[in-house]
């Protein structure tokens, strides 16, 4: 490739693309969850049915994504799902019921997928032969830096301004994000003349094109296809709760918003060492690294009742080193079992079946928070869910033979 800059550009725009759809649109939501159950007087379920209904039409769109992608391509699409974002963030300013919120999540949802993992991995696909796993972590870290600075200005203009003023000017934010993204990503390398990131020279023939592994069976994926539900609650609900659950706790919003900004540190730090954990190690250290470190988080979430700082520290610390599980892993699991013509419609089952997990699973801390006053039943549920993937995917990878140490 006689200019590599380009791929970087278009790792930087998609990194922006996700600092919005995923960083302000999902992560940082967390820090309104409980202002908006304050605020319209709702139940814990009701606070926990908006985020449902986000996942519902992510999951809707997700059946129309690829066809999207193919006929007005990644560019176009995922800059749409920055301004379908920034639309959904001026109905939430202007929402005053229960449905006018549920309305405003399902914009927020569509913007969410079409700016999401599935158009990111096709565009990191397209342009990345090489390093594709830190191309992927340094992406999906985007959303990462958007939870660190986000979550206190957030919580600022709320105190000052008011919650409606928070969701009007992110949205305004947020469309300037599409402007910026719409310049710095591309379609293809093809596109301009170009051939894919690589490591070699100029003159290194491309590589053969890759076959699934040998012996992948369709009852593997199904149960990859499981396991990726099974995330999905810890994933989704389990992030997206973290500040319901320590201000159930007890624990000072100040405080909270601090920790949330530190989880976008930390998820920063955590995606791009998790691409190089694929890279360098291999799949199945990258796969230990993940499910490991967001288990360990979800035990210490169990502790919340004990207070103090330490503990919510490190479970956010862990938390943010182990969220790669969501974002970079279904990509990497995708590549690993698929061939090259299967790439894309692996990617898509998966995310499919991990956003019905973060659907299913969705209203669940609601229900049990309200059934048993506490939040804690909920993530402790989500580390056994977690524990069980880890397990089918470990499991799959070794009767397969795959995400050993790559060869130097």
């Amino acid at each position: 490739m006689k200019r590599p800059h380009y791929a970087w550009m278009v790792c930087l725009g998609s990194a922006l693309v996700l600092f919005s759809t995923i960083g302000l649109g999902v992560n940082v939501f967390t820090i309104y969850q409980p202002e908006i159950i304050l605020a319209n007087g709702f139940s814990n379920a009701q606070g926990s049915w908006i985020t449902t209904t986000r996942s519902l039409f992510i999951l809707a769109a997700l059946l129309t994504v690829n066809q999207l992608c193919q006929r007005l391509g990644l560019r176009l699409v995922m800059t749409l799902g920055v301004v379908l974002l920034s639309l959904s963030y001026f109905c939430f300013g202007l929402a005053t019921s229960f449905f006018t919120y549920c309305l405003a999540a399902a914009l927020t949802g569509l913007g969410y997928c079409y700016g999401g993992m599935v158009p990111l991995s096709l565009v990191i696909g397209a342009w990345f032969r090489d390093r594709r796993g830190l191309a992927l972590g340094l992406a999906s870290a985007g959303s990462g830096v958007s939870t660190i600075f986000a979550p206190v200005i957030i919580t600022w203009i709320i105190q000052h301004q008011g919650l409606r003023a928070a969701f009007l000017w992110e949205g305004a934010f947020i469309l300037i994000t599409a402007l910026l993204a719409w310049k710095l990503i591309r379609n293809t390398p093809a596109e301009l003349g170009l051939e894919p990131y690589h490591l070699g020279g100029e003159d290194d023939p491309p590589p053969p094109p890759r076959q699934a592994p040998r012996g992948m069976r369709r009852s593997y994926l199904l149960l990859i296809l499981f396991a990726a539900f099974l995330v999905g609650g810890p994933g989704g609900p389990g992030f997206s709760h973290l500040t319901v659950l320590y201000t159930s706790e007890g624990y000072d919003q100040a405080l909270i918003a601090a920790l949330m900004s530190y989880a976008g540190l930390a998820i920063c730090i955590g995606k791009i060492l998790c691409g190089q954990v694929y890279d360098r190690m291999g799949s199945r250290w990258g796969n230990y690294y993940s499910f490991g470190s967001l288990l360990g988080a979800f035990v210490l979430c169990c502790l919340a009742p004990l207070g103090g700082l330490a503990l919510p520290f490190l479970s956010i610390t862990l938390l943010g080193m182990g969220l790669p599980v969501s974002a970079v892993s279904p990509s990497v699991w995708a590549a690993d079992l698929s061939s090259d013509s299967t790439y894309g419609k692996y990617v898509r089952s998966i995310t499919v079946s991990y956003t019905a997990g973060v659907l299913l699973f969705g209203p669940l801390p609601g229900i049990l928070a309200d059934r048993f006053g506490s939040y804690v039943p909920a993530y402790a549920l989500f580390a056994v869910t977690l524990a069980a993937a880890a397990l089918i995917i470990q499991v799959i990878y070794h009767c397969l033979g795959i995400g050993g140490r790559p060869p130097r």
